[in-house]
């Protein structure tokens, strides 16, 4: 399903931008200016993949993000840097037995570990072609996170305590993007490639937010 909608994103914003190519006008951004975009990314991969190599009796998983927002300045006409922000959060509950002191007896109660993920990046862009509405370029980030676990139950007496923080993760980023301006201050963008990824405990390699889109405003 995402790659069908990725799809028909690209092939909107193509038409749209050899459209705008035959009419070449004023730069949709340019030097000085500061722009700011709030997005969604999907999809969350290791939600994703709890939810694939598992079914709905053993564990049930939710969530919602990463959320994305972000901040750039054009140091010139071609070239801009800003910093990025997201965050995600996640939930993995299951059933087992826990002593419930109100009927004196055991019975199944929820269990569940719980998430959340914040990441903040410096990013430089590459604005390769611009029109009057249309602006693609492709860009890279690095920056650090912070990825925060703990566990919970809803049994009356059974203790589940478990809080874990994950050490320093490294946060990357590596997309190309486009963003449409329908008026002179408002408009749309969308970017595909390792939108957020995670490096954890310097060896492992989590791409998540491939794809990702929102609103754009610019000053």
């Amino acid at each position: 399903m995402h790659k069908i909608v990725f799809s028909f994103l690209l092939v909107c914003l193509f038409n749209m931008s050899v459209a705008q190519e035959q009419t070449p006008n004023k730069a949709s951004s340019q030097k000085g200016q500061a722009i700011f975009t709030i997005g969604y990314g999907a999809p969350s991969i290791i939600r994703a993949y709890l939810k694939y190599k598992t079914t709905r009796d053993q564990i049930t998983v939710h969530g919602s993000g990463p959320f994305i927002a972000k901040a750039e300045y054009m140091v010139s006409n071609k070239f801009g840097i800003g910093i990025n922000g997201s965050y995600s959060r996640s939930r993995v509950s299951w059933q087992d037995f826990g002593y419930d002191t109100l009927q004196n007896s055991y019975r199944l109660f929820e269990f569940g570990i719980k998430a959340y993920e914040i990441s903040g990046t410096f990013r430089c862009n590459y604005h390769f072609m611009q029109r009057k509405k249309i602006d693609m370029y492709a860009g890279l980030a690095m920056g650090y996170g912070l990825i925060h676990m703990w566990s919970y139950t809803k049994a009356h007496t059974t203790k589940f305590s478990i809080v874990y923080d994950f050490p320093r993760p490294l946060s990357l980023e590596c997309t190309w993007g486009m963003r449409y301006f329908p008026t002179k201050r408002f408009g749309l963008y969308t970017e595909a490639g390792i939108g957020k990824s995670w490096i954890l405990f310097q060896k492992y390699f989590l791409p998540e937010a491939l794809i990702q889109g929102g609103l754009v405003y610019k000053l």
